[in-house]
Order: C-alpha cells, then structure tokens, then sequence
C-alpha cells in the first residue's frame, strides 16, 4: 500500500469563519496540552533532587520517572467511555480538576512511594487530556484550518515544557533539597486556569449531532461559520452516522475493513513518534548535561534554553504544516511532533473516534514509557549507541510514513472514512 499512489477526493471547500472564537476555544482545549507538557517536562529539573533526597538510583529512578507514562497509557484508555458518554467538555472539566488535585500531591509527596502514586494519577490525567485535548479541536475547527488549529496542541505541549525548564531553573537552588516540591506546585497555575476556561466553551457539533441534540449543535456551528458552512457540517456529519447506523462503535468495528488500516497506521505513527528518542533527551538532559560534566545550576539553565528551542521550532511547524505532512520528512520538532496528534485526531471515523484515539495515544505513552524507562541504562551503557539506535529507528519512521500515510490536508473527518475505504479495495 503506497500512500503516493492513492486517489483521493478533492479537499473540502474553504467556508469562511469566525477565527477569533475557535482560535479561542481550540487555545482553550490546548490547554490540556500545555499541563501534559509541563507535568512531563518538570521531572528533568526533579531527578537531580529527589534522587538524593529519596535515595534513587537505576532502576528506582526510572521507575519514578516512568510511572507516570503508566499513568498516562490508563488515562488514555479509561476516557474513551467518559468522553463518549458525557462529551468532550464535561471530559475536559473533570480532567483539569485531576490535574488541580495531583500538582498539589506530588508536591506534598513525603516519600517515593507516595510520589509514584500521585505520578500515576498526575499521568493518568495527562493521558486522557492527550485524547481529549486533540479530538476537541478536530471536532470543533473547519477542515481547511484543523491542522493549523490541532497543532495549537502539540505548540502548547512544547509550551508547557519550556514553562518546566523555566521553573526548574527558577526553583533549582542546589541548596535547598525541598527545591523539586517547587518545581512540582507550580503546575497548579495553569491548572486552575485551565479548570476555570474551561466552562467557557462549547460542546463540540459532532459529540451534539450523534448525541442528538442537533439543536444545540446548530447553535455551537452558528458561532464559528456562516449559513453554507453550517448546512454542510450539519449534512456531513448526519450522513457519516446514518452510514454507520447498524455498528454499535464497539472494540469490535476497529477490526472492520475500513478501520483497521487506519488503526494500524495510527498505532504506527504513534510509536514512532516515540522512538525518534525525544523523551530520551527531555526528561534526561539533566543526565546528559552531567555525562559531559555540566554542574546543576548550568545544566538547568541550559536545559531552559532545549525548551526554547524545541517551542520555536514547533511554532514554525505550525505555519508550515501541511507542507511538511505532504513531504513526509523532517524532524521532530518540525513534524512528527506537531502533526502526529493532528494525525490521530482526524484520520478515524465519526462512529469510533473516541476508542481508535485512545487506543493510538495509549500505544503512544506505552512506547513513551519504554523509552524513559530504558534511557537511564542506554545512557550508562554508552551514550553513542543510545543516540545511533533512536537514528536507526528514525529512518524505520521515514519509510513507513512514506509508504503507508495518506495526505489529509483539507479533508473534513469524513472524507477520511472514504480515503480508508479507497485504500482497502486496492
């Protein structure tokens, strides 16, 4: 199956629409991503504290660490129910009260074993906010203008990552052990941000429409477009759930002909987002600064300076999105960052969107927490075998996304199903 030789439809037609409001709302449900960012990033700046103060070392600091990507893989599969019952919103609100809740208990923890519990909460919330934060923005915005806005997303991750540096620099005292409860505390602010915008958004059409209450959907597509935009949104999206009528969106259809192509490519992509080794330069460049002799104070504020890079970069790839999805190629920061989500948030039917994404993000975290989980003896082993196995690994990514990913710029979510249907008759 070679994505180059598919024949897909035209893209969908350009309907004006309200920027400023779903640049708004998708900014909101991106804040999702700016907590799953930061509670990600903050441990690089910890390990060095908490591994004296609590006496880690191998194994128990990379289970510390790594639980919480547990965490997140039982988050993402856990909120595929929650969302599809109680929607996207009220999902997004009982997600950022989590996440008000665990900063404060990882920065009370009085031991490690309670910080790996509070960790595998904190992860847990992180991971449904992975599913949620994304299939938001891509039920909410335009199809002309989805990538740009889900990638919002993955911007607001890096974001969320360069605020950790920033904190872990700014409470990294070497002198004061208690320095890590800090760094830790301070996800509170943008969580209680996030919990309180929250109720200032709408619910998404496509969650209205399939729960019928389609008046309300009408009025939710009233604020972002015009007549001809709505009428269209209205009729695609009626017509992609009365197709699909007689399936229940059980675990069972994702083994259906037309879904289980793209399940699997959607398991691909979110591994190999992983294995291009990102997390094994983020959560332990702290360990590497120390590998080549860097002390605490300059490596935190070294480490400030990754974030930046990473958060400039990905906000570039947002401006250019599309034309990196259609080249297949680049870096992380460039690519598979940003669109890899934008990827999983659209590429699954209407009818089982919820389950696919979370089963997608759950192989994402799990391949995460491999990754953190063996970087400590990679790097101890050798440093340039570490950094050679993830370059290997990225040209296995380049291939596949070559061969087997079809382009989605401007299709709407239900052009999608037909392109999948296309390419499992061929």
């Amino acid at each position: 199956m070679n994505s180059q030789n598919i024949d897909t439809h035209a893209p969908s037609v350009a309907y004006p629409y309200n920027k400023l409001y779903v640049v708004f709302i998708s900014l909101v449900a991106a804040m999702g991503g700016l907590l799953f960012g930061f509670d990600l990033g903050i441990i690089t700046g910890v390990i060095p504290f908490i591994t004296k103060q609590f006496s880690l070392q191998g194994f128990s600091l990379g289970w510390v660490v790594a639980i919480f990507e547990l965490g997140c893989m039982a988050g993402t599969l856990g909120i595929a129910w929650f969302a599809n019952k109680y929607g996207r919103k009220n999902t997004m609100v009982f997600i950022s009260l989590l996440l008000v809740i665990t900063a404060i208990g990882v920065a009370l923890a009085s031991n490690s074993e309670m910080l790996c519990l509070w960790r595998f909460i904190q992860g847990a919330s992180v991971g449904a906010a992975s599913v949620v934060s994304p299939m938001y923005i891509a039920e909410i915005a335009p199809a002309h203008a989805r990538g740009k806005l889900v990638s919002l997303n993955q911007l607001t991750i890096i974001l969320g990552i360069l605020m950790a540096t920033i904190s872990a620099y700014y409470f990294g005292d070497a002198n004061n052990a208690d320095s890590w409860r800090w760094m830790f505390g301070s996800a509170l602010i943008p969580a209680i941000v996030f919990f309180v915008s929250v109720f200032f958004i709408p619910e998404t059409p496509r969650w209205l429409i399939k729960a019928n209450r389609d008046m309300e959907a009408h009025k939710v597509l009233t604020k972002i477009g015009e007549q001809a935009f709505i009428e269209k949104e209205m009729r695609d999206i009626k017509n992609s759930l009365t197709q699909h009528i007689a399936k229940s969106g059980s675990y069972r259809d994702l083994l259906g002909v037309a879904v289980l192509p793209a399940l699997l490519v959607g398991f691909g992509i979110a591994i190999l987002q992983q294995f291009c080794g990102i997390n094994n330069v983020t959560q332990y460049v702290q360990v590497i600064f120390e590998k080549a002799h860097i002390n605490l104070s300059d490596g935190l504020f070294k480490g400030m300076f990754v974030g930046l890079v990473f958060f400039v970069f990905t906000f570039l790839a947002i401006l250019l999105v599309f034309f990196f999805v259609m080249g297949y190629i680049g870096t992380f920061a460039f690519t598979l960052g940003p669109v890899v989500w934008v990827l999983l948030s659209e590429i699954y039917p209407n009818y089982i969107r919820e389950k696919a994404l979370s089963l997608s993000s759950c192989m994402l975290w799990t391949a995460t927490f491999v990754v953190v989980l063996v970087s400590p003896y990679l790097l101890d082993f050798s440093p340039v075998f570490n950094f050679l196995l993830f370059a290997v690994l990225n040209v296995i990514g380049f291939v596949f996304i070559w061969f087997y990913l079809p382009e989605t710029k401007g299709r709407t979510l239900e052009d999608m199903e037909e392109i999948w249907e296309k390419m499992t008759k061929r």
